[in-house]
């Protein structure tokens, strides 16, 4: 219960909007620059969702907590467990995807909070494309880059341009 409650926490601090970057007036655009964080996790993300890809249960043993669950708005306060999203996930055949728009809130030198913009084509009969905003939440276990994920909030869009 307190990890829930200390995950929501996360989850509220990552929605505060903070001011943009100056803007950039002789071009009229922003300078936008990644942070090493964003690039570590934006790496650990990928080798998450290139795991789920080729079906590779070992390589998402590596990202993700045993207690790992995702949380959505339906049901809310009912989280899927970790063996139930494998076999939904592994139930379908990742094609490609898109991380985009990828921010990382450092909470301690131990918690990471990440969010992103995916986007996901699926084979089925012909291809789906399915957009959704995520935030995960991301422990150091031990010591070094022991990173794990303990929990995935997961959101469908709509009403936003998949890709960009």
């Amino acid at each position: 219960m307190k990890v829930q409650r200390v995950a929501a926490i996360l989850v509220l601090l990552c929605t505060l909007r903070l001011p943009a970057a100056p803007q950039d007036q002789g071009k009229g655009h922003r300078i936008v620059s990644k942070t090493q964080l964003q690039v570590f996790f934006s790496e650990l993300e990928t080798q998450w969702l290139k795991a789920v890809q080729e079906k590779n249960p070992a390589a998402l043993n590596r990202v993700l907590s045993d207690d790992f669950q995702v949380w959505t708005s339906t049901p809310p306060g009912n989280p899927i467990s970790r063996d139930e999203w494998l076999l939904g996930v592994f139930g379908r055949k990742l094609q490609s995807f898109q991380l985009r728009q990828v921010a990382v809130r450092a909470v301690s030198p131990e918690v990471a909070v990440v969010s992103f913009v995916l986007t996901e084509t699926y084979q089925s009969a012909t291809p789906q494309t399915e957009g959704h905003f995520v935030v995960d939440i991301w422990i150091n276990h031990g010591s070094g880059d022991n990173w794990r994920c303990t929990d995935r909030y997961f959101s469908e869009l709509s009403g936003i341009p998949l890709q960009k």
